[in-house]
């Protein structure tokens, strides 16, 4: 039994010393304000508060680009695209517009020439009203000084289900990128489609450029590259 208290005492000795260094290097980062941001970051994922603490926590002088999104945009290498610029990759894994509202001040502040903003799919995944998807999107792009950054929305790409498991129905992805392209007409900003380059005869997204009928292969992040470079 004593053993036992012994045991359960120096657990919470290791427990509260963990929790004091974790507190104090976040605490060094940035300050107070990154500590009560983490723990008031409800209904985030672990991975998503570390991302956001972690692009706060640099800073970045003459910024070129920056892409905007979810995780087609976190996985890719981005910078090896544009080699020379100072691009900075904002795409979070499992990212919505409501995900990016909450961080959109970092990337705001940054005043980059360009942002292109890919977010979407999993909104559509998530059951997010198409409605509320349009305000948080125009929130999105009403946060940047036009002034300073050129804002670039691009279009949800398709998905691909019929070679892969895949629950979102392309009739609604069109249905949100009509949204996206009448957004851009009335702040007159660019839209890119990307669509036309990526899906397929039936809509569907082609299975060269995608690993599992959402994200994309090596192949499909050259195309993205390739149809914006030309947009620029």
């Amino acid at each position: 039994m004593k053993k036992l208290k012994i045991l359960l005492a120096l657990s919470l000795m290791v427990n509260l010393l963990l929790i004091g260094i974790g507190s104090f290097i976040m605490y060094k980062q940035g300050g107070m304000a990154t500590v009560e941001k983490l723990f008031s970051s409800e209904g985030y994922s672990e991975y998503y508060i570390q991302k956001k603490v972690s692009f706060e926590s640099y800073d970045y002088p003459d910024v070129d680009k920056v892409f905007l999104g979810d995780s087609i945009t976190d996985h890719g290498e981005l910078q090896t695209y544009f080699p020379g610029e100072v691009l900075l990759n904002r795409g979070i894994v499992d990212d919505d517009t409501k995900g990016v509202l909450n961080r959109i001040d970092e990337v705001v502040k940054r005043n980059p020439k360009e942002v292109y903003i890919l977010i979407g799919i999993n909104d559509i995944a998530g059951g997010v009203n198409i409605d509320m998807y349009q305000k948080n999107m125009e929130k999105i792009i009403q946060s940047f000084d036009q002034t300073k950054t050129e804002v670039i929305v691009q279009s949800i790409l398709p998905v691909n289900n019929q070679d892969f498991d895949i629950k979102i129905p392309n009739k609604t992805v069109i249905q949100f990128n009509e949204i996206l392209q009448q957004l851009a007409e009335e702040h007159d900003i660019q839209y890119v489609d990307l669509n036309q380059h990526f899906a397929n005869a039936e809509g569907q997204l082609k299975k060269a450029y995608t690993v599992d009928g959402v994200h994309l292969t090596g192949d499909g992040y050259d195309k993205w590259m390739e149809i914006l470079k030309k947009k620029m």
